[in-house]
């Protein structure tokens, strides 16, 4: 089979490479989605592959900067990548990972990152499982806090038109104190955030704004949804929050006490909370919180001595790494961290792992100790481990930048993708399924 993989060239092109992996979720094209998604992932940035003159499958790059610790660094969020069913097992998704990890070295981008819609496919091309999160269900008998408190702020519902001047100052403040999270542009904000089409919201009503100020500056934020439902003379609603976070502890303590407290629902949910999330330090009863933990972020050295060299270590011991990347060779052998700084070296070497081990540990969630454990790399000399575990450690699980409104059983990547086109998905359905067919028996 003869392939020719490049960036497309239009939007039909464009469109093509989308359903690439859109036609597995029974994605239809509509020219004004696809377009509004184009405006976000240019041309460029979309790979497609061609055979006989057909597009057989696609794989795009958002251009982002990822926080990582101390620092921010330009990175390739990987998406809609995908392969005809007609065309698998042929070497297509390989060509398109080439392709693309190449053109995101070329343009300077030291990283990659990405959501995997199935967490067995990437590792092969040098990503490593950097974050896990998961999604939280508590209800709302059991919405109590551990301590009293006074509330520190102001709540105010807003609009969205307001919520878009206001609301991204104030995640770009939060965002660069939390490794793992991306920068969003305007455009991004625009069509993602704050659009609101009646096919993005499954089932619930619109979206709430509510803002928390204190003395007069805007200390944080929550945009949720509610998802009606009443039976047996009581409700059995949901509230579905999309993203809350807070400046301060106080901040963050206050708008999940106003979102636990909200009459008429009987649960909260929430997806893709890190496992160290507040919230679950804040509940009296946390047991009683349902959480399913998944992988989060997956992350790719594209260029190990940029990458190494653009965060900050809580020491300055010396650690040389023997790296192995068969995928992009220009990152194998032997790297000397030190004071910050990451250089080739011949100096014997400390550890010995693949770039996969390096991009687990890079935002500081996964430890060298833990990959030793997993039988992911090796010490070569004693207390290697225990310096690169120390330096290198975050002060936080690395966050997970909101995807969508999505539970952890369904991949961020997916309906990431679905939910900028504009193609409605009910990840619910099947769990109401399950509870209509119980309630059936019963």
């Amino acid at each position: 089979m003869t392939l020719e993989v490049r960036p497309v060239e239009e939007l039909s092109e464009f469109t093509d490479g989308v359903l690439a992996i859109g036609q597995y979720f029974g994605m239809v094209a509509n020219e004004e989605r696809m377009q509004r998604f184009a405006d976000q992932l240019p041309f460029e940035r979309m790979h497609g592959a061609w055979s006989d003159g057909t597009v057989v499958g696609g794989a795009g790059a958002f251009e982002f900067n990822l926080t990582v610790p101390g620092g921010d660094l330009r990175t390739a969020g990987a998406t809609v990548v995908g392969v005809l069913p007609t065309h698998r097992r042929r070497g297509v998704l390989r060509a398109l990972m080439r392709a693309q990890l190449d053109d995101a070295h070329e343009r300077g981008e030291p990283l990659a990152a990405l959501w995997a819609s199935e967490e067995t496919i990437y590792g092969r091309f040098g990503y490593g499982l950097a974050s896990f999160c998961g999604e939280v269900s508590v209800p709302h008998e059991h919405n109590s806090f551990a301590q009293p408190f006074e509330p520190q702020g102001t709540l105010r519902l807003i609009e969205s038109d307001e919520a878009l001047e206001a609301i991204p100052p104030v995640f770009e403040r939060i965002r660069l104190d939390w490794p793992g999270m991306f920068s969003r542009s305007r455009l991004w904000w625009e069509n993602r955030e704050i659009a609101d089409p009646e096919e993005r919201r499954d089932g619930a009503g619109p979206k709430r704004w509510v803002a928390l100020e204190r003395d007069g500056s805007l200390e944080g934020y929550a945009v949720y949804r509610h998802k009606p439902g009443f039976e047996a003379g009581t409700t059995n609603a949901e509230l579905r929050v999309l993203e809350a976070l807070g400046t301060t502890p106080e901040a963050l303590r206050d708008l999940w006490a106003y979102l636990l407290a909200i009459d008429w629902i009987a649960t909260v949910k929430s997806s893709l909370l890190p496992p160290d999330h507040a919230l679950f330090m804040l509940l009296a009863t946390p047991r009683r919180a349902r959480y399913r933990m998944g992988d989060g972020l997956w992350v790719r050295l594209l260029d190990v001595g940029a990458a190494l060299s653009g965060r900050s270590y809580q020491g300055d011991d010396p650690i040389v790494f023997d790296v192995s990347d068969d995928f992009c060779p220009w990152n194998e052998g032997r790297w000397k961290l030190e004071g910050g700084r990451a250089e080739r070296s011949k100096e014997e070497p400390d550890l010995r792992l693949p770039v996969q081990s390096l991009g687990s540990a890079f935002l500081g969630g996964v430890s060298f100790a833990a990959l030793r454990r997993a039988g992911r790399l090796a010490e070569l000399k004693e207390g290697a481990i225990a310096r690169a575990t120390r330096s290198s450690a975050g002060t936080a699980i690395p966050g997970a930048p909101r995807s969508s409104e999505v539970p952890i059983r369904v991949r961020p990547a997916t309906q990431a993708m679905m939910t900028l086109i504009g193609f409605r998905f009910d990840p619910w359905r099947r769990g109401r399924r399950r509870q209509s067919r119980h309630r059936r028996r019963m």
